[in-house]
């Protein structure tokens, strides 16, 4: 519990540092606009779709991608697939010009991992429906 002018509040999630709220305003419309990124995470560099961002159990904030490049898990890993970023450890970010259709959502939410989404692509049904058949 962390105490408040207003009192012990239960969630201890650590205040966000300015460069870090940044980072996620930026990340987050990333998100909005379904625009491939570049991170620098671990060392090296991936390209990404950015499906979800907000904060996690652990009170971290996390990015949920589906990685199309880069570093893979380990041998046998073809590098593509599911990806949960700490947003702190990204080292550096940069958006693509290319905009990706939303993969399958497995259920109500992206990930159970992400308690309070900040940003979220809509459901792959909701973003095609949204587009307009051409006649």
């Amino acid at each position: 519990m962390r105490k408040t002018p207003a009192g012990p509040r239960a969630d201890a999630s650590p205040p966000l540092s300015r460069p870090l709220r940044r980072r996620i305003a930026r990340l987050a419309q990333a998100v909005r606009e379904r625009r491939a990124l570049e991170l620098f995470y671990g060392g090296a560099w991936r390209v990404v779709h950015p499906h979800a961002i907000g904060r996690m159990g652990t009170g971290r904030v996390g990015l949920l991608t589906w990685q199309t490049a880069g570093l893979a898990r380990g041998p046998g890993d073809p590098g593509e697939g599911w990806r949960m970023f700490d947003v702190a450890r990204i080292g550096a970010s940069r958006a693509l010009r290319a905009h990706f259709a939303p993969r399958p959502r497995p259920g109500s939410a992206w990930t159970p991992g992400i308690d309070a989404p900040v940003a979220e692509v809509p459901s792959r049904d909701e973003a095609l429906s949204a587009v307009p058949l051409a006649a």
